[in-house]
């Protein structure tokens, strides 16, 4: 019987232990406002986009074959501005304010108005904003994704 209390603080302390033995500090890291606009935009253009422009973003994706015109290559938007990512003009596109010749028919939608749409009970000044930081999110994306 005297050995019990003593056995019984041993398994204690080996369990106790053993828990925290060998576990690594996690530490967590905030993203940067930038970062944060990325991985947004990132997860928008698979939910929304990959469908016709790809995961890749090279045009290939499952609806492209479905549609009128050839579905644009978006990691070839610097190289065809002499390596400068048309920001504005992408952004423009995405919200419908500009219809390039590459969106010239309603294949696309205007994900501008989409966005907005998202939160019909919001003031109208808000859901413009979240339908701009979308368009912002999409757009910082894509400018990752460029290939020489």
């Amino acid at each position: 019987m005297k050995l019990f209390p003593i056995i019984l603080g041993i398994v204690i302390v080996l369990l106790v232990g053993n828990s925290t033995f060998g576990q690594a500090e996690i530490k967590q890291v905030p993203l940067t406002w930038q970062q944060a606009a990325i991985t947004d935009g990132g997860e928008l253009y698979l939910e929304l986009c990959a469908v016709c422009h790809g995961k890749s973003g090279s045009g290939d994706g499952p609806a492209a074959s479905a549609l009128k015109k050839p579905v644009p290559d978006l990691t070839a938007l610097a190289a065809k501005h002499d390596g400068i990512f048309p920001r504005q003009a992408v952004q423009d596109s995405i919200a419908g304010e500009s219809r390039v010749v590459s969106h010239g028919t309603a294949d696309m939608p205007i994900w501008g108005q989409v966005f907005a749409d998202v939160r019909p009970d919001w003031k109208e000044f808000r859901r413009e904003a979240l339908a701009r930081q979308r368009i912002y999110n999409l757009t910082e994306y894509l400018a990752t994704i460029q290939v020489d």
